[in-house]
């Protein structure tokens, strides 16, 4: 399922997560919700403040006693108790009649204001007021911040701190979330090998699936991570097996190899193939496949070509499977400097640093650009793309990019 050059990015993201579901939810105390994403929204249950409160440490009064209040003729309010947060006045006030109230204490009845104790002079019983107050001022008041029904966190919504200092307000116990995406990673290849093993000749330490599983854990998931496997169709096809996972992602085997497995492998597993093959430099061997209902992604065994092919399809696919945004963002930006190279046969994904400045976001195209470079990955958070035949990008040009948003 390739076309003669291989799909645009757009067209193989669309066919690799087209008819992706979200996974199921699950109740989870509210404890243990951090960086959950929410299956469900979240509606307020009451009205908060539920009745009015003050704002300030002062004294509360009413705003009609302090009409003629001035300098000049400043009023004075009789001291008739105390409205304490938590401990609210045991009585209303009467015409020309105060109490001492503090910051989210109930405003009694009679009262529609309070007055700052710094402005406010106190004479044995009665405070001095010099100045108008005006009606609600510093009061909030009941149903301001939230009312009954409204909607506060959005489906698809990842919970965060502030989040949970929200759901205890309104003493919610529990969120209907999305459970954890389980993704099994099975790294294949005779040349690989784990870190602590003897190196032979020619054999190379296995990163791409720490790399990537770390990645993925930062979005949620649980990652089984099985291999290296080596390069038989048989073993491959073993370590993919199984019902206990929601994605399935192979590193290596995805060109055109005599070692290149992945297809056979699929084809023994019953997957059908979505793309083969994209218009994109590095990582043009992606292969999207399904097996039954649940995605898999195969990736190249190259570090930088599996690392844009999982920012590019993995993030796009682990955000369909949770029902929330993807982690990528599609994004026009500025170069800070100009990067040259030979013409690409098609968009080049260049690593580069993003960040916003004055309201804008400014691109810094990394100097190493070679396809075994992994330092250049430790040091960059997103890509700019260099469009098929193009050689040079000026510097202050607008560029097209993608930004890897770490998930808050």
């Amino acid at each position: 399922m390739s076309s003669p050059r291989g799909f645009t990015i757009e067209e193989a993201r669309e066919r690799f997560i087209a008819d992706l579901r979200p996974i199921d939810g699950e109740n989870v105390p509210l404890h243990a919700a951090l960086g959950r994403v929410l299956a469900e929204p979240i509606l307020a249950g009451r009205m908060v403040p539920d009745t009015p409160r003050a704002a300030v440490d002062g004294w509360a009064v009413c705003a009609g006693d302090t009409l003629s209040a001035s300098q000049e003729t400043p009023v004075r309010l009789r001291i008739v108790g105390s409205a304490l947060a938590g401990h609210p006045a045991s009585d209303g006030l009467k015409p020309g009649e105060t109490i001492r109230i503090t910051t989210g204490g109930v405003v009694p009845h009679g009262a529609d204001a309070a007055e700052y104790q710094e402005v406010c002079r106190v004479e044995e019983d009665c405070v001095v007021l010099s100045r108008r107050v005006a009606p609600g001022a510093n009061v909030r008041q009941a149903g301001e911040d939230m009312s009954p029904g409204q909607e506060l966190l959005s489906l698809g919504e990842i919970v965060r701190p502030e989040s949970l200092g929200l759901l205890a307000t309104l003493a919610q116990q529990t969120v209907r979330a999305r459970r954890r995406l389980r993704v099994r990673f099975v790294s294949t290849g005779d040349e690989i090998y784990r870190a602590g093993e003897p190196l032979p000749p020619g054999g190379t330490y296995d990163s791409n699936s720490l790399q990537i599983a770390a990645h993925l854990q930062s979005l949620g998931a649980v990652v089984d991570l099985r291999g290296p496997v080596e390069d038989s169709a048989e073993a491959i096809a073993r370590a993919c097996r199984g019902e206990d996972f929601d994605f399935l992602i192979t590193s290596g085997g995805v060109s055109v190899g005599p070692a290149d497995r992945i297809g056979e492998v699929g084809r023994i597993l019953g997957a059908s193939v979505r793309f083969h093959w994209s218009r994109m430099r590095p990582g043009a061997p992606t292969m999207g496949l399904r097996l039954g209902d649940r995605p898999w992604l195969g990736l190249s065994g190259n570090p930088l070509s599996a690392q844009v092919g999982f920012d590019i399809f993995g993030r796009a696919a682990v955000a369909r499977l949770m029902g929330t945004e993807s982690s990528l963002i599609r994004t026009a930006a500025r170069l800070t400097e100009e990067f040259r190279a030979k013409a690409p046969d098609a968009p080049r994904l260049l690593r580069a640093s993003l960040a916003l400045q004055e309201g804008a976001i400014e691109a810094k195209v990394h100097p190493y650009q070679s396809s075994g470079g992994v330092r250049a990955m430790a040091q960059t958070n997103g890509y700019v793309v260099l469009p098929e035949g193009v050689a040079v990008l000026p510097q202050g040009s607008s560029v097209e990019a993608f930004l890897i948003r770490t998930q808050s």
